[in-house]
């Protein structure tokens, strides 16, 4: 029997390579609004393009409220455009294994959905660009409009809630990810943290934050199956 009803995967570092790609993304938007930031080395792994957003912006403390308020809502439409051109143009590595393990859980008819930072729209094209399949994760949480990241996957749990027709409980809920924030996340709204070794953190660095499971990457179905409560 499953122990999960519904399975939350982050997207940068855990299904898709985490590069320079969002980082600039974020500096040429806001160079865009004539503002320039430092985003070397990138401080926001784990975060909400939104709470991105309320960081850069922090940095300018001429900026009254209303300011950074109305230039978020000019700032993001430019990172999605920026981020859905490069991707078409550059292309987006998926992380080992990961095609494997999300065709192996559609063919059991376990459906996986998404907890990510980034905003929906440029979720489908970066799943594309990686070679994964935007349908296979019909429900989820996103990061438009969400200052933290449990903002989001508040958001995720009545997604799968509704798509699936009957309520989750947090604690039926799977949280994977690759950062510190998506175990932080997880326990939060009371669901359980896979730690996956495949982004900026080690493993040591990951276990400091007590997730309820971890692996080293992708690349085993049976682990993760038997994480899951699949197989024995």
């Amino acid at each position: 029997m499953l122990k999960f009803d519904a399975l939350f995967f982050d997207m940068d570092g855990t299904l898709v390579e985490n590069g320079v790609l969002m980082p600039g993304a974020f500096q040429q938007g806001f160079a865009n609004q004539g503002l320039k930031i430092e985003t070397t080395p990138w401080k926001a792994s784990g975060c909400t393009d939104w709470e991105v957003m309320d960081r850069y912006l922090s940095e300018f403390p001429e900026l009254t409220v209303e300011q950074k308020e109305e230039l978020k809502e000019k700032i993001a439409p430019d990172v999605k455009k920026i981020v859905i051109e490069r991707v078409k143009q550059q292309g987006l590595k998926a992380l080992p294994g990961v095609q494997n393990l999300i065709d192996t859980l559609v063919k059991l008819n376990i459906t996986p959905g998404l907890l990510t930072g980034n905003m929906e729209e440029i979720v489908g094209p970066k799943l594309e660009a990686a070679g994964l399949d935007r349908k296979d994760f019909p429900y989820g949480g996103f990061g438009d409009y969400c200052p933290k990241r449990v903002d989001a996957a508040n958001k995720a749990l009545a997604s799968a809630s509704a798509w699936l027709g009957h309520p989750i409980a947090p604690a039926r809920a799977l949280i994977i990810g690759d950062t510190p924030n998506d175990i932080a996340c997880a326990h939060a709204v009371g669901a359980a943290a896979l730690a996956v070794c495949t982004g900026k953190f080690s493993e040591e660095q990951l276990l400091e934050h007590d997730p309820d499971f971890i692996l080293k990457d992708l690349t085993d179905p049976n682990g993760f199956l038997e994480i899951i409560g699949y197989i024995s």
